[in-house]
């Protein structure tokens, strides 16, 4: 997503005149990708959404089970057909990797739908662009070991290489949030950047597994 209608959400909001209609266009993007993405990720671990059932209306799932390229998938319900190959070179051209971020997708398409208000609303999108993956590491040097805050899940919703999603979201942690919520989750992505940062500079970590979420979402009241 273009990063011109967050930040004006986000202006907007901090200013106390919260665009309603435009948070809805952003929370509903953000759930046709996250959407996408858990589509993808199911595909992967053999259960394919066939795409022109999902056009009309319908859900049929495609059960994968050789994993080869030329595998062919077919629709039972419509007719539908590519092979594994071809279905997933187009998944791939649009970036649509789920990583060790899929707790997160997922919860967004959870708490976006459930969201009742504008404040809500606005929450779950924050905790969706401010989140970052949690990984237990392990120093290779003494053995130590203990979780780390590594890459932002941003990077697959908002256009722009990590150094430049990472500062669009310093930018947005400069408008200062009125709800205390979104307050808080500014100052607990500005300390996982700062381990970020830390981590990078000391070196000698490697990822050893994903380890949990880094923050519980919070229920729409």
């Amino acid at each position: 997503m273009g990063r011109s209608l967050i930040r004006r959400l986000y202006e907007g909001e901090a200013k106390g005149l919260l665009d309603e209609a435009l948070l809805d266009d952003v929370g509903t993007r953000f759930a046709m990708r996250c959407e996408a993405v858990v589509t993808v990720a199911e595909a992967k671990r053999g259960r394919v959404a066939c795409p022109r059932c999902r056009a009309a209306g319908a859900a049929t799932v495609i059960v994968r089970e050789s994993g080869k390229d030329d595998e062919l998938l077919r629709c039972p319900a419509c007719g539908w057909a590519a092979t594994w190959g071809a279905y997933y070179r187009r998944c791939r051209r649009r970036q649509l990797n789920e990583g060790g971020a899929g707790y997160a997708f997922r919860g967004f398409l959870s708490r976006w739908p459930a969201a009742k208000t504008p404040a809500g609303k606005m929450l779950a999108v924050d905790q969706l662009i401010h989140e970052f993956h949690v990984y237990l590491m392990r120093n290779r040097r003494t053995g130590e070991s203990g979780d780390r805050h590594c890459r932002s899940v941003a990077v697959h919703l908002i256009e722009g290489n990590l150094k430049e999603v990472l500062a669009f979201l310093e930018e947005l942690a400069g408008h200062t949030p009125r709800m205390w919520e979104l307050a808080e989750s500014v100052t607990s992505w500005r300390a996982n950047v700062q381990e970020g940062e830390r981590l990078h500079r000391e070196g000698g970590w490697r990822e050893w597994r994903i380890l949990r979420p880094s923050r519980q979402a919070k229920s729409d009241e």
